[in-house]
């Protein structure tokens, strides 16, 4: 019920706040050091501490990596909601696949033309699967500070922490 109100209320705003000068835009990035691989490397960093080493899982790059489309629908200046779409591969002895929907809310703290500075929130379910298994759980990211410098075609990096990146690079397009 919860949830359902929520959509409706986003929903309401969007058409709420519609008009000419609403921008629409896709974006796709690359994510480093996501939650699901940082989690495995956590647990390995706690495991030595215990002279576990022989229960260690190997970590590669990829699996601290998270490949990510996002879409946007700004409200006004300040705001801006859409989602964030995101895989990720974990290469350990796991081997699991994981997708992650997650609805976003950005704001823009300082918003030029042709440069942004926002923070921004998102959390969703998360699907986990390999051939033996499908998992789901909830997952999240929480951008604490992100930098787009351009116009319709804007280059972004962003610091926080999540699924989709604790580092995170990529290309925003206006449609």
């Amino acid at each position: 019920m919860r949830k359902s109100f929520l959509l409706c209320l986003l929903f309401a705003i969007s058409v709420l706040y519609a008009g000419e000068s609403v921008d629409h835009n896709v974006s796709f990035s690359y994510g480093f050091i996501n939650l699901t691989g940082g989690n495995i490397v956590a647990g390995n960093a706690v495991a030595s501490s215990f002279s576990a080493d022989d229960q260690q899982e190997d970590v590669d790059l990829l699996s601290l990596s998270s490949f990510n489309i996002a879409y946007g629908y700004e409200l006004w200046e300040k705001l801006e909601i859409g989602g964030i779409l995101t895989y990720s591969y974990t290469a350990s002895s796991f081997n699991y696949h994981s997708v992650t929907l997650m609805p976003k809310a950005k704001l823009n703290w300082i918003n030029k033309s042709d440069f942004r500075f926002y923070s921004l929130l998102a959390i969703g379910p998360a699907f986990y699967f390999n051939s033996d298994k499908f998992e789901t759980a909830a997952l999240w990211q929480a951008t604490l500070g992100g930098f787009e410098f351009g116009n319709d075609t804007s280059f972004f990096f962003e610091l926080g922490v999540g699924q989709a990146g604790g580092f995170a690079t990529g290309v925003k397009f206006e449609l």
